[in-house]
């Protein structure tokens, strides 16, 4: 009957010891040969960091690998250094400059009043390319900050047109217009990191300063300048090439408004104050592949 019991004993006294919470402490031994009993919280390719008790105070703290002879990680069966003292060091990349550019489209709808031989023209001209630079620093793993500068650039040439004065006299020449839109500014960034901390996903939302400039010819050459306050959202994802080094996918608009500019000819400079009805539509969407680096 004894051995019965102590057979019922084992059958439920091994599943709860199992179940039991085991935190087991680690060995450091420095090359000066003093012995360290903590708990490894990182370890890195230089440094060692790691939680100890020093006279009934929890520290934090690390140690340069080069001084250290040995570690042993569970080697001693349980710890002095309370769960909840330890502090996990995660490592995630904090700094990143991104570069990229791709295609773009102005999101304004063609005017009405635009003539039906310069529709095609005007819908040409919407389309073109952007090249921008971004820097973000991150606070902790899921949250940063930073400042983006983008140019957005389209243009388009028409031949053969002319200008038709009162007395019914005609001048020809070419159409053309060279458009810049630039864009600087803060934002927010917010990241989802994979687990291997190599790909994520990410957001950014900022408010920053448009420059809008044209330079165009109508027979004669002449250009627009103006500028404005404008917002911006980014919705991308990066895909790791190497610990320093990803590959990223981004959409992203940026929306501003011209309410006035600047014309600007050989002759003369005025500034042109814009009805709320005409006001110019510099808003565009931008797809973009670029190369990003971490550190």
């Amino acid at each position: 009957m004894k051995n019965f019991r102590n057979v019922v004993c084992m059958i439920f006294l091994i599943p709860l010891c199992n179940s039991l919470p085991l935190i087991a402490q680690d060995l450091i031994v420095t090359i000066d040969n003093d012995s360290i009993n903590c708990k490894i919280t990182k370890i890195k390719p230089d440094f060692i960091y790691f939680t100890f008790k020093y006279k009934n105070e929890i520290r934090n703290t690390l140690l340069p690998k080069s001084q250290v002879k040995y570690h042993q990680s569970n080697y001693f069966a349980t710890s002095e250094i309370p769960q909840d003292k330890i502090k996990i060091i995660r490592d995630f990349p904090r700094f990143k400059l991104a570069a990229e550019g791709g295609w773009s489209t102005r999101t304004a709808k063609i005017a009405d009043d635009v003539p039906p031989d310069f529709k095609n023209y005007m819908k040409d001209l919407k389309t073109g390319f952007h090249f921008g630079m971004d820097a973000y620093y991150y606070f902790i793993e899921n949250i940063g900050i930073g400042i983006k500068c983008n140019r957005y650039h389209s243009k388009n040439v028409l031949k053969n047109v002319y200008i038709q004065y009162a007395n019914g006299s005609m001048e020809f020449g070419n159409m053309s217009d060279n458009i810049k839109i630039y864009f600087i500014g803060p934002f927010v960034s917010l990241r989802m990191l994979n687990k291997n901390k190599n790909n994520n996903f990410y957001m950014n939302w900022g408010i920053g300063y448009t420059q809008y400039n044209d330079e165009a010819v109508f027979v004669y050459e002449f250009s627009t300048k103006g500028n404005n306050i404008g917002l911006f959202a980014d919705w991308g994802y990066e895909i790791g090439l190497s610990k320093n080094f990803s590959l990223g996918f981004q959409l992203s608009i940026i929306a501003s408004t011209l309410t006035k500019y600047k014309l600007i000819t050989d002759f003369h400079t005025e500034t042109v104050k814009l009805d709320k009805e005409n006001y110019e539509n510099l808003s565009h969407l931008n797809l973009s592949i670029g190369l990003r680096f971490y550190k």
